[in-house]
């Protein structure tokens, strides 16, 4: 192991106040797991009235914390994001500032790889803690209104950082990655959906809330690199 201790301060900065916040984990490495002490706090807020806040849909105690142990199979990835080698331009706007047993490590030419792991982990935190659960993702692929297309669930544990498909296959990390980074960049739109699959032929997905859109409808928020990475990621994943 590369460390005993790290401590990570992200500064949110991609959109102006109040949505600005920071992000502090305390992680070391125990036998229960890697200790976290996790907190969020929203910044720059001094300006806005309460009610303010709950016109964009805040509550004006929104700030966050929690402690308690993660899986060991966030250290990989932590120890990667610590040995990467600074690049020549900034990726993001946002700031990671990281110590790894005391030292500050450099970070920059990397913030868009920091911004995607903090992510990861908050949700894997929000599942540990029990704000959330795992994510899961139905899909079915009619060939014609005759077809009885079996629908398919994939179940994405970030806390275990694991997914399974129909409870029974294993998919790697690394596809489930590259599926999210493009699925939720589509238009789930309300009044498109429907209860059931659609007697039509097509490709459907519920993303978790409980209805079916038709990806051909969703995915036209996409350009067309976008689209054909998911076309090509539904059919690693679900055939």
């Amino acid at each position: 192991m590369n460390f005993k201790n790290i401590t990570i301060e992200y500064h949110y900065l991609e959109l102006p106040a109040p949505y600005t916040y920071t992000k502090t984990l305390k992680i070391s490495f125990s036998e229960a797991g890697l200790a976290t002490d996790y907190a969020l706090k929203y910044t720059d807020r001094e300006d806005f009235t309460e009610e303010e806040l709950l016109d964009e849909g805040f509550t004006g105690n929104d700030d966050e914390s929690w402690k308690g142990n993660i899986d060991t199979n966030w250290l990989q990835t932590l120890v990667q994001l610590t040995e990467l080698k600074p690049g020549e331009k900034a990726t993001s706007s946002n700031e990671s500032i990281v110590h790894v047993d005391g030292k500050l490590i450099e970070t920059y030419g990397n913030e868009n790889k920091w911004d995607y792991f903090i992510q990861e982990i908050t949700q894997a935190i929000y599942e540990t803690a029990e704000w959330e659960g795992p994510l899961s993702i139905r899909y079915c692929q009619k060939k014609s209104e005759a077809d009885k297309a079996p629908i398919q669930q994939l179940e994405i544990s970030f806390s275990k950082r694991s997914a399974a498909l129909n409870k029974t296959r294993s998919i790697s990390w690394e596809n489930i990655q590259q599926l999210l980074k493009l699925y939720y960049l589509q238009e789930f739109a309300e009044g498109e959906h429907s209860k059931k699959v659609p007697a039509a032929s097509g490709i459907y997905t519920d993303p978790g809330d409980g209805f079916w859109y038709d990806t051909e409808e969703t995915s036209s928020s996409l350009d067309k690199t976008q689209k054909e990475n998911l076309t090509k990621v539904f059919k690693e994943i679900f055939n």
